[in-house]
């Protein structure tokens, strides 16, 4: 009977720690969204001013980049810049955005359009976007970007000390398709640098030139 008692004990322990931690998986990832106006909520990692850049991900021939500013109170300011066939053009947007099971949505106060896509983030600098349904004609079906802070110190992946930090060899995969349009896988390997562990991938540009990229693996190295 004592022994009985004893396994009621350690169920009852054992169901309590389960409820408390699913709890605070819940709150920890609840945690980062805030409400806004018209009962709507903003994810507060992505407050603060971004700029991205890319080259052909949309239209053959079309380079852009932009700068956006996403507010706290759940408006928007996007500073677009355009050049193709060595023609240059600039815009400047405004609207509202909020966050919703795991989408992004943005609506255009010029068009009367919103904007939604699947976004990620990959760390307090970076977030990557997939587009689901934009009001933009693309060739690319699968178009993905990455916002990257203004303020932060540049990671552009192109040295060890700007390394991006990701979690899976597929995040790097992901980030070289996104800005490297066009590129060739040539050679991966692994190299230590002051101590931590980094995956160095090396891949053709269509002019033939050769670019390497630098990824921090620390926090999945080792634990596959």
């Amino acid at each position: 009977m004592k022994h009985l008692k004893t396994n009621k004990f350690s169920m009852k322990y054992f169901n309590l720690l389960t409820v408390s931690v699913s709890l605070l998986f819940l709150t920890s990832c609840g945690s980062h969204l805030v409400s806004v106006n018209n009962d709507k909520k903003i994810d507060k990692r992505l407050v603060g001013t971004w700029v991205g850049s890319e080259k052909e991900e949309q239209l053959e021939g079309l380079e852009k980049n932009w700068e956006m500013q996403r507010n706290e109170d759940g408006t928007f300011v996007l500073d677009f810049r355009f050049k193709r066939d060595g023609e240059i053009q600039n815009s400047i947007e405004h609207g509202n955005w909020w966050v919703e099971n795991g989408k992004f949505y943005e609506f255009h106060e010029y068009s009367g359009k919103t904007d939604s896509y699947r976004y990620k983030v990959l760390d307090k600098d970076q977030i990557k976007f997939s587009a689901e349904n934009i009001d933009v004609a693309m060739e690319n079906e699968n178009y993905t970007f990455i916002d990257t802070r203004k303020d932060a110190k540049l990671r552009d992946g192109l040295s060890f000390d700007t390394a991006l930090k990701v979690n899976s060899v597929k995040e790097e995969y992901e980030y070289i398709e996104s800005n490297c349009s066009g590129c060739q896988f040539r050679d991966q390997s692994l190299s230590q640098y002051k101590g931590n562990m980094y995956d160095v991938i090396k891949v053709e540009k269509s002019d033939g030139s050769i670019s390497t990229y630098y990824f921090d693996i620390k926090f999945f190295y080792g634990k596959l």
